[in-house]
């Protein structure tokens, strides 16, 4: 990249302007969560809860894949995504995909450590006596 390209910035990344798109998708994940949670208690609502959830799935999904394609003009249209903005993205990624392998391990780890080696405060057992257990 010349230098021409950079004698109207101070530095080499990408910052974004005000934009509609995450107050849109806050509030777009809200109303799925209390769709699904009236469809849960239907006596709360009445008739179609069922219809508000996927309406407001669809909803989201439609601003997720507009805001998605705005990103992607500034990275390829713009210009804005530098070589530094790059690698700070797969960075970014990459501790994101380690951070839930992370807690997955630690998830199943617990599962494992408390189903092998059952506490004599549960009674020694797994699964705890009391708890009903679906017949495969």
């Amino acid at each position: 990249m010349g230098l021409r390209r950079w004698l109207g910035r101070s530095h080499p990344y990408h910052l974004p302007g005000a934009s509609m798109w995450p107050i849109l998708t806050s509030a777009l994940g809200a109303r799925v969560l209390l769709s699904i949670l009236f469809w849960f208690h239907r006596e709360w609502l009445g008739a179609r809860p069922i219809f508000g959830a996927v309406m407001a799935g669809v909803s989201l999904s439609l601003v997720l894949a507009l805001w998605w394609r705005e990103l992607a003009r500034e990275a390829a249209d713009l210009g804005s995504h530098s070589r530094p903005v790059r690698r700070l993205l797969r960075i970014g990624v990459s501790l994101f995909i380690l951070s839930e392998v992370a807690f997955f391990l630690r998830f199943f780890w617990a599962f494992f450590h408390h189903a092998l080696a059952p506490r004599v405060v549960i009674g020694g057992c797994w699964p705890p006596v009391g708890v009903a257990v679906p017949d495969p």
